[in-house]
């Protein structure tokens, strides 16, 4: 199965080879100029913590961090919906 990384290399592989050339070469452009603009050194790393902050859920419902962390851990994955 491999590493998360692994496989994420492994899906972008494959995206590439079907996907039309021109649509690659402004995902790699776009990644190289994100990359350029030191957005890297500026993202959250393994162990920090998030500020506190109110999102909505995948169903519009307002959540606070603040309140689910009163609950226990919690674990935020972002839905990216249908692009």
């Amino acid at each position: 199965m491999g590493t998360l990384q692994e496989r994420l290399n492994n899906l972008k592989e494959g995206f590439e080879k079907k996907a039309p050339a021109e649509v690659v070469a402004v995902m790699r452009r776009v990644t190289a100029d994100l990359r350029r603009s030191g957005i890297m050194e500026r993202v959250m790393k393994p162990g920090d913590k998030a500020p506190l902050f109110t999102l909505p859920n995948a169903m519009g419902v307002m959540v606070s961090a603040a309140d689910l962390l009163r609950k226990g851990p919690v674990v935020i994955a972002f839905y990216r919906g249908i692009w």
